[in-house]
C-alpha cells in the first residue's frame, strides 16, 4: 500500500512539475499615461531559453492573439546556441511591426552537458547579428523614435548583458512629449538609471525569471530584493520585470509559470 501511494505521489509531483513548467500565462496590466494620444499594447517576452512551445499554444500564436502594437523580448534566447535557429523561426512569425530584441547574459555564453562555455566578443556579435537578420530590431545601447497609433514613442535597449556594459546616448532625434519605453535584461539597471536621473515612463526587464522557484510566493535564491510584475516606482514611472518563458540550472518551474506579459498603455483623458 505504502509502494503504490509513494508510485501515485511521484507521478503527481511530475505532473505537477510539468504543467507548472510548460502552462505559460498571459498577464495583464495597465498604466496611463499623457504621452499618448490612443491605446497601445506592449507585449513583452523574456528568457526564452530555447523554449518556443507550450500547453496553451507556441509563443508566435499566443502573441499574434493578443494583436500588440510593440513587441519587447529581453534577452536569454537559448542555453545552447544550436536553439537558437528554431528560437528565430519562431519569432520571425510573429505579425507585430514593431520587434525590439536587448541581448542578456545567455547571448553572450552557452551551457552544454553541463558546461558552461563563453563567446568572444566576436562571437556575440554573430550572435546578435544573427539575431538582427530577420524582421528583429537589436538595440545595444541605442535607440529608436517610432510613430505608433499616432503616439511617439522612444525605444530605448540597453546593454547589460555584462554588468558595466550599459550606456545611454541622448536622443539625436527630437523626443520631447514622446513616451519614453526602455528595455534591459537586467532589473539591476533601474539603479543605474536612478543615479543618473535618466528618465522613462515604462522600463521593461526579465533575467530573475521571477526566482523560478516560488514559496508561499516568495521566490527562492539571490532575486527576492526584486519585484515581479508591475511597480510604480515613481510617480508615473513604471518597471516591469518579467518571469521568463524558460528554465535554466533546473528544468522546471514551482509556483512560478512561464509568463507573456501584456502592457496597456492609456492615454490621461
Amino acid at each position: 500500500m505504502i509502494v503504490v501511494f509513494a508510485v501515485f505521489a511521484a507521478i503527481a509531483a511530475v505532473i505537477y512539475l510539468f504543467y507548472e513548467t510548460v502552462h505559460a500565462e498571459v498577464v495583464e496590466t495597465r498604466i496611463v499615461s499623457e504621452r499618448i494620444r490612443s491605446e497601445l499594447k506592449i507585449v513583452q517576452i523574456s528568457d526564452l531559453h530555447g523554449r518556443t512551445r507550450f500547453w496553451t499554444g507556441t509563443i508566435g500564436d499566443i502573441v499574434d492573439s493578443l494583436k500588440p502594437d510593440i513587441v519587447c523580448v529581453t534577452g536569454d534566447l537559448f542555453n545552447r546556441l544550436d536553439q537558437l535557429p528554431e528560437v528565430m523561426r519562431e519569432l520571425s512569425r510573429l505579425e507585430c511591426e514593431y520587434l525590439f530584441f536587448v541581448p542578456g547574459n545567455h547571448e553572450r555564453e552557452e551551457r552544454k552537458y553541463g558546461i558552461r562555455r563563453k563567446f568572444s566578443e566576436e562571437e556575440f556579435v554573430r550572435v546578435l547579428r544573427e539575431i538582427g537578420v530577420r524582421k528583429m530590431r537589436v538595440l545595444a545601447n541605442e535607440g529608436e523614435l517610432i510613430e505608433v497609433k499616432r503616439s511617439d514613442v522612444y525605444v530605448y535597449g540597453f546593454d547589460n548583458s555584462l554588468y558595466g556594459r550599459e550606456r545611454y546616448a541622448a536622443a539625436q532625434d527630437d523626443t520631447e512629449g514622446a513616451f519614453r519605453l526602455m528595455l534591459a535584461h537586467s532589473p539591476g539597471i533601474m539603479s543605474w538609471l536612478d543615479k543618473r536621473s535618466i528618465g522613462y515612463d515604462l522600463l521593461l526587464a526579465g533575467h530573475t525569471h521571477g526566482g523560478q522557484i516560488r514559496l508561499f510566493g516568495k521566490p527562492l535564491g539571490p532575486y527576492g530584493r526584486y519585484h515581479t510584475g508591475l511597480k510604480e516606482v515613481a510617480p508615473g514611472r513604471f518597471a516591469y520585470v518579467n518571469r521568463g518563458l524558460g528554465t535554466v540550472h533546473l528544468p522546471f518551474r514551482i509556483g512560478c509559470r512561464p509568463e507573456i506579459s501584456l502592457i496597456r498603455v492609456t492615454p490621461l483623458r
